[in-house]
C-alpha cells in the first residue's frame, strides 16, 4: 500500500524527531580508565660484593616501578647516588637499623607526598639482630591522580618453625611488628591506596595452614574484607621459593569491598636469577583514574 504524501511527511517528522530525542540522550557511562604499575620487594644479602649488589639493584628495578629493598644500610651513600643518576626518589632514614629498609620509586610515575618510620623494637641493643624499623612513603601516582602508601618492613629471622612460633624474644618483636604494620595500613588505607612489601621470615604455606593468631596470615590476611591481601593468597605460590623452598617475601595490598576497590593487583611474578640469598618479588597493578 503506497502512503499518501501528508502520511509520509508525517512518517518522516517523526523519524527526525525520535533520532534528535537520541542524540540528546544521555549517553550510558564509558568504562572506567584504568592505568597499571609495577611494584617489587628484594632482601639484597649484605654481604654481597659492590658487583654483585649493583647487578641485584638493577635487575629489580628494571622490572619494577615501586620497590622495597632490605638489608642495603651499608649502601645507603651508594644507593642516593643511583637513585639521583637514575631517575629515582629514595628514602632510607636514620638511623642505620632503619635505613635497612629502603624504599625506591620511579620518578617519572611519583610524586613524594611524605615520608616516615616507625619504631618496632630491638631484643638486643646494638648487638645483632638489630633494631627492626618499618618504613613508609606517601605517593601522588600522575598517570592516575591517586595517592599510594608503600610500606615496607624486614622481620626477625628463625621465629618459624612449619608455622609455629619459636619461643624466643625476637618472635615476639616481630609479632609486634606485624601488628604495627597492620596499624599503619588501617590508618594510611582512609587517605590511599595501600602497597606493603617486604621479608617477613614466615613461610606463606605453613603460616595459613597453622594460622597462629599472631604470625601475618591472621593479622593481615585471613580472607576477611577490608583487609590485606598477599600475591600467594590472591595468585598461589609460584616457583620453587623465595628463600630456598619458603614463600617468605612477600608484596600485599589493602583490598576493599567491591563498590570501594580502585587499585587492584593483578599477576606477580618472582624474580631470579639474583646474586641474593633471597628471590624478588614484583606484583602488577591496575588503578582507575581519579
Amino acid at each position: 500500500m503506497r502512503l499518501r504524501k501528508s502520511s509520509l511527511a508525517r512518517a518522516v517528522a517523526v523519524a527526525a524527531a525520535v533520532v534528535l530525542a537520541v542524540g540528546l540522550a544521555p549517553a550510558a557511562p564509558a568504562a572506567a580508565a584504568n592505568v597499571t604499575f609495577r611494584a617489587g620487594t628484594l632482601n639484597i644479602l649484605n654481604e654481597l660484593s659492590q658487583a654483585a649488589f649493583a647487578a641485584d639493584l638493577q635487575l629489580i628495578t628494571s622490572k619494577a616501578d615501586l620497590v622495597g629493598l632490605n638489608e642495603v644500610a651499608a649502601r645507603k651513600t651508594y644507593l642516593q647516588n643511583w637513585a639521583d643518576a637514575n631517575g629515582w626518589w629514595f628514602f632510607a632514614p636514620d638511623p642505620t637499623a632503619a635505613s635497612n629498609e629502603a624504599l625506591l620509586a620511579r620518578k617519572s610515575m611519583f610524586d613524594v607526598l611524605d615520608k616516615g618510620k616507625v619504631f618496632a623494637c630491638d631484643t638486643n641493643p646494638g648487638e645483632v639482630p638489630p633494631a627492626r624499623y618499618t618504613t613508609w612513603a606517601k605517593y601522588r601516582h600522575k598517570a592516575s591522580g591517586r595517592v599510594v602508601f608503600h610500606i615496607n618492613l624486614h622481620a626477625n629471622a628463625s621465629i618459624e618453625e612449619g608455622g609455629h612460633p619459636v619461643d624466643i624474644p625476637r618472635t615476639r618483636c616481630a609479632e609486634k611488628q606485624f601488628q604495627d604494620v597492620k596499624d599503619l595500613a588501617t590508618l594510611k588505607k582512609d587517605e590511599g591506596q595501600v602497597i606493603v612489601t617486604g621479608d617477613l621470615n614466615v613461610d606463606f604455606s605453613a603460616d595459613r595452614a597453622v594460622g597462629y593468631a599472631k604470625f601475618p596470615w591472621q593479622v593481615f590476611e585471613a580472607n576477611q574484607l577490608p583487609n590485606l591481601r598477599s600475591v600467594y593468597n590472591l595468585y598461589g605460590e609460584k616457583g620453587t621459593g623465595t628463600h630456598g623452598s619458603r614463600h617468605i617475601d612477600y608484596v600485599y595490598f589493602w583490598k576493599r569491598l567491591e563498590e570501594y576497590q580502585v587499585m587492584w593487583m593483578t599477576d606477580y611474578r618472582i624474580v631470579t636469577g639474583t646474586n641474593s640469598d633471597h628471590n624478588g618479588v614484583v606484583a602488577d597493578f591496575s588503578i582507575s583514574v581519579a
